[in-house]
């Protein structure tokens, strides 16, 4: 972790102009192609949504705006930013799990693996809803039965607000092609336009070329 020098800051003038808008975040959708994905993981019978998650948490850690937070009025480029996520319960109502990154698959498979069915039965350690300021994590949601277009994102009035939020939608099958919508929301502040696109061509480069990473 580091703390940027942001009066020799590249990004210091977008960050002093929207750092103070009112609503300083934005939101993008794209479509995912996971043809290829998909028949790796399903040959090999791992989950979807873990599988699917790693692969967005190793991609955007590759881009460095992502890994920007805004922490007591000072921008942090921290070093590896971690998970944090939505897991839909057994009583049909959703509750927060996290655990921490790993670039190896296998691991990052075990750490999930571990944490969530806790968080499904309402066993986990810490029953607070969302209490810990963290900011060095992603916010990744999905909403499974929908294929959305368009998302937008409940914001605390907090300090967290410029952890990117994340969420992906139904995976649908069209003409022998498999997509899905994604949708990235992040504050302008520290991410624009082109670091927000290569976070989306980062994610399908890695989707595409699954089998160097999930193993």
């Amino acid at each position: 972790m580091k703390i940027i020098d942001i009066e020799n800051w590249k990004g210091k003038k977008h960050y002093l102009w929207f750092k103070n808008y009112p609503v300083p975040y934005y939101s993008v959708t794209s479509r995912l192609d996971l043809t290829r994905f998909l028949g790796y993981i399903k040959e090999r019978k791992y989950p979807f949504f873990i599988s699917f998650m790693y692969i967005l948490n190793l991609a955007l850690n590759e881009i460095e705006e992502f890994r920007l937070r805004e922490v007591n009025g000072q921008v942090v480029l921290y070093d590896v930013i971690h998970p944090a996520y939505t897991i839909m319960t057994n009583d049909m109502v959703f509750d927060n799990c996290e655990h921490e990154f790993c670039f190896d698959y296998s691991e990052y498979k075990s750490r999930a693996e571990e944490k969530i069915p806790l968080a499904k039965q309402g066993l986990k350690e810490d029953q607070s809803y969302n209490d810990l300021t963290r900011f060095d994590q992603f916010y990744f949601t999905c909403l499974p039965w929908l294929d959305f277009t368009a998302v937008t994102h409940p914001m605390p009035n907090d300090a967290t607000l410029t952890v990117p939020r994340i969420a992906w939608g139904k995976y649908v099958e069209e003409n022998g092609k498999t997509t899905m919508a994604l949708n990235i929301h992040v504050s302008h502040a520290l991410v624009d336009g082109y670091p927000l696109a290569q976070g989306f061509n980062k994610v399908q480069e890695y989707l595409d070329q699954a089998e160097r990473f999930i193993k």
